[in-house]
């Protein structure tokens, strides 16, 4: 009942976040109430089937977008993975994006701040280009549509967009 408790306790189950993407305080990824539990568990049986199509449309994504000033994303030998997103680098990130948006295709930048500059960590002292590989990152790093139910022709439609991007002089 108590208004000051249950923001802080909803800021601190979703990374500390008071708004998308800025942790305020320190928290954890704790969104799962027991009605996501019970659906949850009734999709496990899927998740096999789901993961091998997210690594199939990874595997699609990186055979069509081959080629283009973009960084894909690697997996080390003797790896699985399951691509829970799938990111790539350029150093166009924000002209792209703007690009894919206004062709319908969305997008979105996971995580667009780095977890040093983040004011719920503030007090370990790290400013602005003590990491400037995650710097650097987390200003090329754009995540595109991957989802299992994602189509062959709505992936085909993204890899289209992104490659007329790079055609028309990024």
């Amino acid at each position: 009942s108590d208004p000051g408790i249950a923001s802080r306790a909803r800021a601190i189950r979703t990374y500390g976040w008071e708004r998308r993407d800025m942790s305020m305080r320190q928290g954890i990824n704790s969104r799962l109430d027991e009605i996501q539990a019970a659906v949850l568990r009734e999709k496990l049986p899927f998740l096999d089937d789901w993961n091998q199509r997210r690594y199939e449309h990874a595997m699609q994504y990186k055979q069509l977008l081959a080629g283009l000033p973009i960084t894909l994303p690697l997996i080390p030998a003797g790896r699985l993975h399951v691509f829970h997103l799938f990111v790539v680098r350029t150093q166009w990130r924000d002209d792209l994006m703007t690009y894919l948006a206004g062709r319908g295709i969305g997008t979105l930048i996971h995580y667009p701040v780095p977890l040093h500059l983040q004011p719920a960590y503030a007090h370990l002292g790290y400013g602005e280009g003590a990491f400037p590989v995650s710097e650097r990152a987390q200003k090329e790093i754009l995540s595109v549509p991957l989802y299992p139910e994602l189509t062959r022709a709505e992936l085909e439609e993204v890899c289209s967009a992104v490659r007329a991007f790079f055609m028309t002089g990024a």
